[in-house]
This record gives C-alpha cells, structure tokens and sequence, in this order.
C-alpha cells in the first residue's frame, strides 16, 4: 500500500509532466516561426564534444551496470538510448553536404539500432518488474490477452 505522501508526490509529478507538455506547445509554435534558417552559434566544439563526452559516460555505466547486473541498468540503458537518438537527430540534421551520407549512415547502421536495443530492452524488463495485477495500464497489454 502506497503512502499518502509518494501518492501525492506522484500527482504533482504527473500534473507537472501535463503543464510542461502543454506550456511546449505553443513554445514549438513561436520557434518554428520565428528562429533564423541558419544561426552561427557560439562554442560549437565544446557543445558537441560535451555531449559526446556524456553519451560515453552513459554508455560505460551502463556497459558496467549490465556486467555488474546492478539494480540501475534499466535507468542507464534507457537514457544511453534517449541520448544516442538525439546525438542521430542533429548528427543528421546539422551536417553540411559533405558529410550528411556519412551522418544518414552512421544513424541508420549504428546509433539508432543500438537505441532501439536499449529503449525497447528497457521497456521489456520493466514491464517484467510490475506486478501483474497492474499490468493493464502496460501498453498492448490488451493486445496480448485477446491473441491468447
């Protein structure tokens, strides 16, 4: 039985998810209207190798999580996938001419398969962690119990 206090901290998680949600769609409106074709931005090696330095983090701990059969991996393999879908959109997004093959290449042969391992392994073992009395909110759970 869940406490009134983790009960009431879940609803003002999830009222907050619902207001952020919405506040971003008219955030997304205004920016596609109003943001330049091209913008010259400043410290572009150090946002790039930033976030690369931080997808190699991820992927070690989850690499160390996973052989250490540790308890967090689902969390670290999950945002690893997260993070390795953003680095394939503005790989692919960002690069010049010249190299937009090899960014097309890399995200369709290397980033995005290995995120759909993770994302979707992810989802499997937590759906294998909840209880099955509450598995009916899990999506295609209905899927599932009308094939049998």
């Amino acid at each position: 039985m869940r406490s009134r206090r983790s009960i009431r901290i879940r609803r003002i998680r999830e009222w907050l998810a619902i207001c952020a949600a919405i506040a971003l769609v008219p955030w997304t409106i205004y920016l596609a209207f109003t943001l330049p074709e091209s913008y010259t931005a400043q410290h572009w090696q150090a946002v790039w190798v930033g976030f690369d330095v931080l997808l190699l983090l991820f992927m070690i701990a989850t690499a160390v999580l996973g052989f250490a059969h540790h308890h967090w991996l689902t969390l670290f393999a999950f945002a690893t996938g997260v993070l390795l879908l953003c680095d394939a959109w503005f790989d692919v997004l960002t690069a010049e001419n010249k190299d937009f093959v090899v960014s097309v290449l890399i995200a369709v042969l290397g980033e995005l398969p290995l995120a759909a391992v993770l994302i979707i392994g992810t989802l499997r073992i937590a759906r294998l962690q909840i209880p099955s009395l509450s598995r009916a909110w899990w999506p295609s759970a209905g899927r599932r119990r009308a094939r049998r």
